[in-house]
């Protein structure tokens, strides 16, 4: 939370650049699809499966988490059914991974690109009416410390779920520059030390794929 962000203003304004780094991730998928990195499909794949792994993760979150709270209130039926539609799409791409990364001679890029095509309307359409459905205007029927404890809680599903060698790296290397000191909040030690140099080292060959520094 910066110094001029109200609460009401908190779960959206993370939502945004966590959506963000899925966006810049297929938009990277795409573009090397378009020549595969076959000299180095391992950690290509890798990549691809960080990537769809970092959105179901995501949307497990808010099933756990976000949802069951904001329908205290609203109704996000909607979005959990769109859940749905994407991850049957993700459970496909992640099928054919695993077939590639046991047998490099089964990618099928072409295959892969397709799916990727079809996927991108309904994956960025519920990603952006998702960050409009929780504005801080549709907040205000929650009080403040209802939200504070709504992201205290998200804060500690992160912590406690998915594997940390692959979905933070994966987040902190789509973070841009500019939001690097302040988005998510961490301590230094876990921005300069422990991440680029413990977390991200397990999967190196991934993040060479990655729009920007791990740090």
């Amino acid at each position: 939370m910066t110094s001029t962000q109200t609460v009401e203003e908190m779960l959206q304004y993370n939502m945004i650049h966590a959506h963000n780094t899925f966006k810049f991730g297929y938009d990277i998928i795409m573009e090397h699809l378009e020549n595969p990195p076959k000299d180095d499909l391992p950690n290509f794949l890798g990549y691809c499966e960080a990537w769809a792994i970092s959105i179901v993760g995501h949307h497990d979150a808010e099933e756990e988490v976000v949802f069951p709270f904001l329908n205290r209130k609203l109704d996000f039926g909607k979005e959990a059914e769109e859940h749905k539609v994407v991850h049957s799409t993700i459970s496909t791409i992640l099928a054919l991974l695993t077939a590639a990364k046991a047998d490099p001679s089964a990618f099928d890029a072409g295959r892969l690109k397709q799916i990727l095509v079809d996927f991108r309307e309904p994956l960025y359409s519920h990603l952006d009416e998702e960050v409009e459905h929780i504005a801080p205007a549709n907040l205000t029927a929650f009080d403040k410390q209802e939200l504070l404890e709504l992201n205290q809680s998200l804060d500690k599903h992160a912590k406690s779920h998915g594997d940390p060698f692959l979905l933070v790296p994966f987040m902190r290397s789509h973070t841009p520059p500019e939001l690097k000191d302040s988005w998510p909040p961490m301590p230094w030690i876990l921005r300069k030390v422990v991440i680029p140099y413990v977390l991200a080292r397990r999967y190196s060959g991934y993040w060479k794929y990655a729009p920007y520094a791990m740090s």
